[in-house]
């Protein structure tokens, strides 16, 4: 997307933000949506010359029309939601074109709820979640479109030493005929103690060009620990993309988990603060592309506190004309002694038009820290493929079976092994065939 058509997008958004009725919203929330709303419109949407987006092909963006809270008022069409990827006992939120659809009722200690029901209670937390996001400058335009249009959203709470289980929450398109873009917001606050897993399923039964914008904003208190499931199954119409931060107090844990096995086009943020000591981010994802799909991944980490620990471990397959992107942050600032810091992202190309892009960043301000970082992009090893052949696997079955275990890696670190189990499965299906001119016949 060329600036010049960046900031045309943006000016056509701006003047759907104009259009909102807000006089039922806080004084505070309409402020905000007003400063997002001036910032996309002055910056535009991100563009080649921005360092952060320059491999980002966001054209297929343009003539999206926003879904804003009057056509919401419109009853849905009925969604269909695929099976859900977690086990029986998880609880289910189903999310819809942007829109809260349905929530189970939960037990003591966790609450669910929308962002307009959860305002009440916890109107501070929210606000001042929402008024650090970072809005300026055009690397920032769609967390600054999903604020303009904050509407939509969804709160999880989970109470001081609350063990509160599994939560899936699966995101859906409804069939339509125009292309649409859907702003969605997520808070997860943890207090000190507390425990959950959250597995997200992005995965339409339906073939239409759409897009998802989601901002999530989780806050973790002391001694707490979130385990966060990404599964990405969409069509190759379908884009995605989302930002999630992470403020983590003394001793809390994040682990993250993405794999991407579908979308036409799909981008990642993640940024975890590790603010008090002892806090460990554990950063990780596979994805498998074919075709022209496009999958970017943009990690980072910043340990303000000493003692700190954080991982960041992605592995990716390319085959047919895809792209892949990774770039990797680590900031240790003055003052995190005794931080620990591992990356590593290593990529198989198993078709020569396909591309991938990988950026490791290490920045070091502090004494005494363990740093490491590795990044690799290539081809099978060919006496790997020779010792399987020579095991009665033909050529194809050998290379298949080596590109699966080397996603494996990833999944091989989930501790719900009954889920890893079937994104085992997922991840061996959607393995790409590698073409004629490169694979070799028996």
């Amino acid at each position: 997307m060329s600036n010049t058509q960046a900031l045309s997008t943006a000016d056509k958004w701006f003047r759907a933000y104009q259009a909102l009725d807000q006089t039922a919203d806080p004084g505070w929330m309409q402020s905000l949506r007003e400063n997002a709303a001036k910032q996309l419109s002055v910056n535009g949407l991100p563009h080649r010359k921005i360092e952060e987006w320059k491999y980002t092909p966001l054209r297929r963006l343009e003539n999206l029309e926003l879904q804003t809270r009057n056509q919401r008022e419109i009853p849905p069409v009925d969604t269909q939601f695929p099976a859900a990827i977690a086990e029986p006992s998880a609880l289910v939120i189903d999310i819809s074109d942007g829109s809260l659809q349905s929530r189970q009722e939960t037990p003591d200690g966790l609450t669910i709820n929308s962002l307009a029901g959860g305002l009440g209670k916890y109107e501070d937390r929210l606000r001042s979640l929402c008024e650090a996001t970072d809005l300026s400058g055009p690397g920032r335009a769609f967390a600054a479109l999903n604020t303009a249009f904050l509407d939509q959203g969804l709160l999880i709470h989970a109470g001081a030493g609350v063990k509160a289980g599994s939560i899936l929450i699966r995101w859906a398109f409804s069939p339509a005929e125009a292309a649409r873009l859907d702003n969605f917001r997520v808070f997860v606050l943890l207090d000190a103690g507390a425990e959950l897993a959250v597995i997200e399923q992005f995965e339409s039964t339906v073939g239409t060009e759409n897009a998802l914008n989601v901002i999530s904003q989780v806050e973790l208190g002391k001694g707490a620990a979130l385990e966060h499931v990404r599964v990405q199954l969409e069509s190759d119409r379908c884009s995605l993309l989302t930002s999630t931060s992470i403020r983590q107090a003394a001793d809390s844990r994040y682990t993250y988990s993405g794999f991407d096995l579908g979308g036409g086009l799909v981008r990642h943020e993640i940024d975890a603060s590790l603010t008090g000591p002892g806090a460990h981010a554990e950063i990780r994802g596979a994805f498998v592309l074919d075709g022209s799909r496009y999958v970017d991944n943009h990690v980072s980490v910043d340990h303000v506190s000493a003692g700190c620990t954080s991982q960041q471990f992605f592995r990716g397959v390319l085959g047919g004309r895809s792209r892949g992107v990774f770039n990797g942050r680590a900031l240790i600032r003055a003052g995190a002694d005794g931080s620990v810091v591992k990356q590593s992202n290593a990529n198989l190309l198993l078709s020569g038009l396909a591309e991938m892009d990988t950026k490791p960043e290490l920045e070091i301000y502090a004494d005494e820290v363990e740093a490491s970082h590795g990044a690799t992009v290539g081809q099978l090893d060919e006496a790997a493929v020779f010792y399987l052949r020579t095991r009665g696997l033909s050529d194809a079955q050998a290379r298949r079976m080596l590109t699966a275990a080397f996603c494996h890696a990833v999944t091989d670190q989930l501790e719900n092994r009954t889920l890893a189990d079937r994104l085992s499965v997922l991840l061996d299906e959607a393995m790409p065939d590698e073409p004629p001119e490169t694979g070799r016949e028996d």
